[in-house]
């Protein structure tokens, strides 16, 4: 119970320092509560405080990440708080005071207020995480939909079951939902599996950790004993593949050529280069 208690502070601490739009929110609270212009929208804003408060305290951040279960991080309970909605009300609130002011101001007055309060929301927000990270993210997305672009172009008339990296398959189905899949994210991502009591099979997973240790052999210099692994396993996972109904396998062009010549050998198809990757084909 003390570690739960402890992660709740942590998680609070972090959730501050990856975006200030939990203290706009605040703001926003205390602004219309003080001014009573909280009574308009008096259920909305009741709950998204008191929604608030029990992320913040640990005290009732506990319960609420017990209820989500342990597959999400503190983070996630925020998703109960209404938070851009009020955000967004307060500030509306706010700035029409400013541009509706009988003091003689008017459009003078309001006008660098507007923008002192997006300058903030613009320094506050983090909606997107780390920029590198997102960065990375957007690369690894417009990699995958053009390979998968072009493995559809290639073969416009075929049902295509693919077999890939992760990286591929988190996006695939964005070029063209008709693309089935093996496994999807809840393979790699847990989190989505929370509520769920359907698992993948055993085989099915040592399939998912099999590409994904083929597709660390392209980055660079591996351990003769993984690239062994990889060897020794090679045909019971292409069988297991197949089981599955995969007609496509997509792995980097950078992998070892001994390991694209036993899939080759295995498969009885001739890897074809596809931008940085290989396809090997079974239509």
């Amino acid at each position: 119970m003390t570690d739960l208690f402890r992660n709740a502070g942590l998680g609070w601490a972090d959730y501050k320092a990856d975006g200030k739009l939990a203290a706009l929110l605040i703001a926003a609270l205390l602004y219309l509560w003080l001014t009573g212009k909280a009574k308009e929208q008096k259920t909305l804003i009741l709950y998204a405080t008191v929604a608030a408060v029990c992320c913040i305290l640990p005290v009732t951040a506990v319960p609420l990440m017990l209820y989500q279960t342990k597959f999400y991080d503190y983070e996630w309970i925020w998703s109960l708080v209404p938070l851009t909605a009020v955000t967004a009300y307060g500030l509306v609130i706010f700035l029409e005071g400013q541009w509706k002011r009988r003091d003689g101001r008017g459009f003078r007055g309001a006008l660098p207020v507007t923008a002192l309060v997006f300058l903030a929301i613009s320094l506050c927000g983090n909606l997107g995480g780390d920029p590198q990270e997102r960065a990375e993210k957007n690369a690894e997305r417009k990699e995958a939909i053009a390979v998968t672009q072009m493995l559809l172009e290639s073969y416009p008339e075929e049902e295509i079951c693919l077999l890939a990296p992760a990286g591929i398959l988190e996006y695939a189905r964005e070029t063209d939902p008709r693309i089935r899949l093996v496994y999807g994210r809840n393979m790699w991502d847990m989190s989505l599996n929370a509520y769920a009591y359907d698992t993948y099979d055993e085989k099915t997973t040592e399939l998912y950790q099999w590409v994904e240790l083929v597709e660390q052999s392209a980055d660079g210099w591996m351990p003769d004993e993984d690239k062994e692994e990889i060897l020794h396993a090679l045909k019971e996972r292409i069988r297991d593949a197949l089981e599955r109904k995969v007609n496509c396998i997509l792995l980097p062009a950078a992998v070892p050529s001994e390991i694209a010549e036993r899939m080759e050998a295995v498969l009885g198809t001739k890897a074809r280069t596809m931008g940085d990757y290989l396809v090997f084909a079974l239509f």
